[in-house]
């Protein structure tokens, strides 16, 4: 294998094989690159590929690790465990399971399984959501199964008082009915691998034998359990790789620990540490705003981007007057980017809460400037779509009593709720799965619901007779076929209806995209598959619009051109970081994420004031843009529109009595003023002097691009009239078309 495409560093991780090695690898600093070669390079010294284990946090970073991995080594690379941490608690856990309990064919509960699970506890144990919450209850349960925690210890830890007994006993009731359903939520996928390994100690024995070489991606992002696992894998082979950057430990909020990475030496005081500081991602100016950032945190490892690339050209500040003003100039400036033929796909907007899309959203339409916000309903989640799954889960697994429930009724098959509360007594007499119970019905069930559930039945069943038999596309056709699923759509002319049938569509087409390349087309395969997505696994890799995303969800992504909004106190960062211990190193981390996505183009954005949660505040700048050198900042709104740098008093020229301009009252500099070296604007041009002159100039023609105080940058649509009774008509991003008398309206023209 050829390593002389590597630099120093990068072979020298790839070189290195017996014991631990940690690599810290910066922003853009080619770590992909050196793990593949390095796990590639292991299989060229004679390491057989089933000995090595790589763990990942998304099905998109493992597929493209074994792809190029594959492309290295060759087909031999398949062989080696390359997957996210849940995906491979899964296989262990489908090969040993038994020994905890459960059965192989276990399910995998989502977000939206667990809601339903508590959402029926809450209703028999008649919980008031007032004062306990759904959300918050599935808060404690993830937070402790985080720290490794089951109920009885959470609550060893809590105060004892009388609502941490009221969680404790929803937590017992939450636990003993995904056992009874025989189910997994994603947190358990972790723990209870975790519980097979240490409980029964064959079990560990053989995957310490098994692999021999483990390798983990974005270490800075582990959680307890996911620590764990990889300390007791590694405890006797010692041949760790760990690829992170403490830099970019984002995720602290939901258990990511960054003493993982901080303390790796404390656990493996012989490793070898090596650090990738070459960028090969972005401009030399962008890496030097990036370095001025990040080190002002005191909780980290030393290390300077670098890039033997192009200078860059200077990162665009705007200090807008409102929310709807910073839209309207990033909107600009996004046109301005198509201009210099930069794709759309290659724009990103960043900001750091969700609620920022709002007004974004509103400008990217008014503007006809493609767009999507990620992290929205992804598809899996959608209603029909989950309608579709429920089904296949029942099948897979009948025990799945929360996918039963969800579809015993959909399409509408008059059983009504009381029905289904009358199933449920039914099968909690008989200690029994509900699906279970439907195959021998209580005598109390009135004889239209039951022909109803028994109908039902009957499908199940013959779905069931039909699974082994056909390909697993034509089955899943056949589902939502005779289910009714799409039917209930088709015959509509509502377009929501039509879209919710294209999405089922959609789904099939998914389905038979699986089964082409899958090795295992099962139906047990295809739900583990989609059950382990992620949202950033749904991104499109060539996305023909804009980007609208948190910062959180653009760790890990890159882009030509990168605006990040709201770079105000308060929001970046946040008021609740401020408040926390610890928190705000953080948040200028999450920073420095923002700034290291961008290749080429960085825009910085505020809003003096911004309404936000119905709220409407005056927010001082981001104090992480007082840490950014000022020559590297380029302000080509003018001095007018900027304060980050201290207020710009401009010299006043002198202006004769008789043309001295009437005061407007907006009181910013340059605006109504003649020749005042404002980069943009021409000189000599006043419109309130210029109208008390005899015979002006004629001043504005259509197509002309002007600034205005209060509605930002526009373009001249048409203009009518003379001299003091001159107009000019403007159409502005933000705020539509526009008349004004030129003798008085603050407007100053632009190039």
């Amino acid at each position: 294998m050829n390593v002389k495409n590597l630099n120093k560093m990068q072979k020298e991780a790839v070189l290195h094989q017996e014991g631990p090695l940690l690599i810290i690898a910066g922003a853009g600093s080619g770590k992909t690159r050196a793990m593949t070669y390095r796990i590639a390079r292991l299989m060229e010294q004679g390491v057989e590929p089933h000995t090595i284990l790589a763990l990942t946090f998304t099905n998109k970073a493992a597929r493209e690790m074994q792809r190029r991995v594959e492309e290295l080594a060759g087909a031999r690379a398949s062989e080696a465990w390359i997957g996210t941490f849940h995906s491979i608690c899964v296989r262990i856990l489908r090969r040993d399971i038994e020994k905890l309990g459960y059965q192989r064919s276990f399910a995998i509960y989502d977000d939206d399984d667990q809601q339903r699970v508590l959402k029926d506890i809450f209703k028999k144990s008649g919980v008031d959501e007032t004062d306990l919450s759904l959300k918050e209850m599935k808060r404690v349960i993830g937070d402790a199964k985080t720290r490794l925690l089951d109920a009885d210890e959470w609550f060893a830890q809590s105060r004892k008082d009388r609502r941490a007994q009221g969680i404790h006993s929803l937590f017992v009731a939450y636990e003993e009915r995904l056992r009874k359903a025989n189910a997994l939520d994603f947190d358990d996928l972790l723990n209870k691998a975790l519980q097979l390994l240490v409980e029964h100690p064959p079990v560990l024995e053989h995957y310490r034998r098994r692999f021999r070489y483990v390798h983990v991606d974005e270490y800075q992002d582990t959680n307890l359990a996911q620590y764990s696992l990889v300390k007791l894998l590694t405890q006797d082979s010692r041949n760790l790789c760990v690829v992170g950057d403490d830099d970019q430990s984002i995720y602290g909020w939901r258990g990511a620990d960054l003493r993982n990475i901080l303390e790796f030496k404390k656990d493996f005081p012989e490793a070898k540490v090596i650090k990738l500081e070459q960028n090969y991602r972005s401009t030399r100016t962008i890496l030097e705003a990036a370095n001025h950032v990040i080190r002002n945190n005191e909780q980290r490892m030393e290390k300077e981007l670098w890039t033997e690339g192009a200078q860059g050209e200077k990162i665009r500040f705007c200090a807008a007057g409102d929310e709807r003003e910073e839209a309207a100039w990033i909107c600009e400036h996004v046109r301005r980017l198509r201009a210099q033929k930069v794709p759309l796909g290659e724009i990103a907007v960043l900001y750091r809460m969700h609620a920022q899309s709002r007004v974004l959203e509103e400008m990217f339409m008014r503007a006809g400037i493609p767009y999507r916000v990620f992290g929205g309903t992804r598809f899996y989640d959608r209603r029909e779509i989950k309608d579709a799954l429920a089904y296949l889960r029942v099948l897979v697994n009948p025990d799945d009593d929360v996918a039963l429930k969800r579809i015993i009724n959909v399409p509408k098959r008059a059983i009504g709720d009381a029905t289904v509360e009358v199933l449920e007594e039914h099968a909690a007499s008989l200690n029994s799965p509900m699906f279970a119970a439907l195959h021998a019905l209580p005598d109390r069930l009135t004889s239209r619901p039951r022909k109803c559930v028994e109908s039902f039945v009957e499908l199940m069943d013959r779905f069931n007779s039909k699974r082994r038999e056909m390909p697993l596309g034509e089955f899943v056709k056949l589902v939502l076929d005779e289910s009714g699923l799409i039917k209930e759509y088709e015959g509509s002319t509502d377009e929501d209806m039509l879209a919710k049938r294209d999405n089922l569509l959609e789904f099939l087409g998914a389905v038979n995209e699986f089964a082409n390349l899958s090795e295992d087309a099962s139906l047990e395969n295809y739900l583990e598959n989609v059950a382990l997505v992620t949202d950033l696994d749904m991104q499109e890799d060539v996305p023909q619009h804009v980007t609208l995303m948190t910062l959180h969800s653009a760790k890990g992504l890159e882009y030509r051109a990168v605006f990040i909004a709201g770079m105000e106190d308060g929001l970046l960062p946040s008021v609740r970081a401020k408040a926390e211990e610890g928190r705000v190193e953080e948040e200028r981390r999450l920073c420095y994420v923002g700034i290291t996505r961008a290749k080429e183009f960085l825009y910085l954005t505020r809003a003096r004031h911004r309404a936000i949660f119905n709220q409407a505040s005056s927010n001082l700048p981001s104090p992480f843009l007082a840490e950014i050198p000022k020559e590297l900042i380029s302000d080509e709104w003018g001095i007018a529109m900027r304060e980050h740098f201290g207020e710009y008093k401009p010299p006043r020229e002198r202006v004769k009595p008789s043309q001295r301009p009437p005061k407007t009252g907006f009181g910013i500099p340059g605006m109504g003023q003649p020749a005042l070296g404002i980069p943009g604007v021409q000189k000599g041009f006043v419109p309130s002097v210029s109208a008390s002159l005899e015979e002006p100039a004629r001043i504005f023609e259509e197509g002309d691009k002007v600034l205005h105080r209060k509605f930002g940058a526009g373009r001249v649509v048409s203009t009518s009239g003379s001299g003091a009774e001159a107009r000019v008509t403007i159409h502005f991003t933000a705020y539509g078309e526009k008349e004004f008398s030129v003798a008085i309206a603050p407007i100053a023209k632009v190039e």
